[in-house]
């Protein structure tokens, strides 16, 4: 059946005709400025490359002098305008003059820190921005073909100046195809020349992008090597460069001491080390003792795969029992759920029903929607956990999913018939309003529709 000739749809919208549309074009921009921006860049675009570009730069300049607070729906605006000056740097722009566009993309990167200066990134949308700048500055770098040294000096100015928020970091990973050998050797000649230190992060990128195992190793020391992250990642690009002995020297030089805390982010290098040396049993070994230490399922799911036809089934059995015999009941839950083992779930939250204390709601919640419905009793202790919680806590923000949870207990319990270890419904709800009647907003909550 086709559209009704008032549905807004382009085809409908072209049968007005040119001057309906541009009349209503004007009528909506009316007080809209990020409106009429749009419209000047579109009219630009349409009379070439520099009239676009001298459209985009003149507001990239307007962007970088203010210094107005950007919350979050101006930091939203912003982004979408900026999407669409990328969009025309990336399009019309690099299309008939891709040195003007290459200018342009440094332009942009360039304005990061003020407006990173100006607002709280918190949903991460500035900062997924700029690293679609820098995706696009590649294909910007190939189609102009500026000569090595001149991009590396204004990749090092940019990172030197305009990163202080970290938003540039990527650079040289994104960059690396598009600089090519000769770009990164000129890269890392511009870092030296301004005494770049030898274990910054560009330097270690670039001989990460080159291949440069023996750079990369030689910028860490001795005592570098003690922080375990540092260790772990030397240790892997050794033996991703076929040097597993020294690999598993570093791995084992590490003293741990307060830092045991770390010890798992030396176990893939480690367990990789050992494989490439042939000692594949101590490689085994080690992924159980991974496995029990931190409750990884990866770790197990390693282990099983590695162990000879026909006994992984008996040794995922008794792993699980394992994991359900832990002293660390949430670390135990997280593993049985992402396993998943929902029965054993059910099993470690009904045997422990005073455990859960509540505060873990990005865990429970989750968790009692996973279990509510093969084991609703279990969904329910977790589901009374965030409820207790919240009211004996005095979270008022957090009421209105304590009163959601509170009504899925009450569905839940037309499906529960044994209530061991745990009081009827009715016999804990009226426990609720004994203690905490005065939570007032709690119960209005409570009283609201579900929607």
């Amino acid at each position: 059946m086709p559209a009704a000739r008032s549905t807004l749809n382009a085809r409908n919208l072209e049968a007005l005709g040119a001057p309906a549309l541009a009349a209503l074009l004007l009528e909506l921009c009316e007080g809209n400025a990020a409106a009429k921006r749009r419209l000047r860049l579109a009219l630009a675009e349409g009379q070439g490359a520099d009239d676009a570009a001298r459209e985009v730069r003149k507001r990239l300049k307007a962007i970088e002098r203010s210094s107005t607070y950007l919350d979050s729906a101006k930091r939203k605006t912003l982004c979408s305008e900026l999407e669409g000056h990328l969009s025309t740097i990336c399009g019309s722009i690099r299309r008939d003059n891709p040195s003007l566009a290459l200018d342009l993309h440094w332009e942009l990167l360039e304005l990061s820190e003020g407006i990173f200066d100006r607002c709280y990134d918190g949903s991460g949308a500035m900062s997924s921005f700029f690293r679609k700048v820098l995706q696009s500055l590649a294909a910007s770098l190939q189609a102009a073909q500026p000569k090595p040294a001149a991009t590396a000096e204004r990749l090092v100015d940019a990172l030197e100046d305009c990163n202080g928020y970290g938003q540039l970091d990527p650079a040289v990973d994104l960059l690396a195809e598009a600089l090519g050998p000769e770009g990164l050797e000129a890269l890392r000649r511009e870092c030296l020349g301004r005494a770049v230190p030898e274990g910054a992060p560009v330097l270690l990128a670039i001989a990460d992008a080159l291949g440069d195992v023996e750079s990369y190793v030689a910028a860490f020391d001795a005592d570098d090597l003690q922080w375990p992250p540092n260790a772990a990642a030397v240790a892997t690009r050794l033996v991703q460069a076929g040097r597993a002995q020294e690999a598993l020297a570093v791995v084992c030089g590490v003293r741990l001491q307060e830092r045991a805390w770390m010890a798992g982010l030396l176990s893939d290098p480690h367990i990789a080390a050992l494989e490439a040396l042939g000692r594949s049993s101590e490689a085994q070994q080690l992924r159980w003792d991974c496995f029990e230490a931190e409750l990884n399922p990866r770790h197990l799911r390693d282990y099983l795969q590695h162990l000879p036809d026909f006994e992984d089934v008996e040794a995922e059995e008794k792993a699980l029992d394992r994991v359900l015999a832990d002293a660390d009941h949430l670390g135990a839950l997280r593993f049985l759920l992402a396993w998943p083992d929902q029965r054993r779930a059910a099993a470690l939250v009904l045997a422990h029903p005073e455990a859960w204390d509540g505060d873990a709601y990005d865990l429970y919640g989750p968790a009692a929607e996973q279990l509510e419905a093969e084991h609703p009793l279990a969904a329910t202790v977790l589901l009374r956990a965030m409820v207790t919680f919240t009211l004996e806590m005095g979270r008022p923000k957090r009421y209105r999913y304590a009163a959601q949870h509170l009504r899925r207990c009450a569905e839940l319990a037309s499906r529960i018939h044994r209530w061991e270890p745990l009081d009827p419904h009715d016999l804990y709800a009226a426990e609720l309003r004994l203690q905490f009647g005065r939570k007032y907003s709690f119960w209005e909550w409570l009283e609201e529709p579900m929607g």
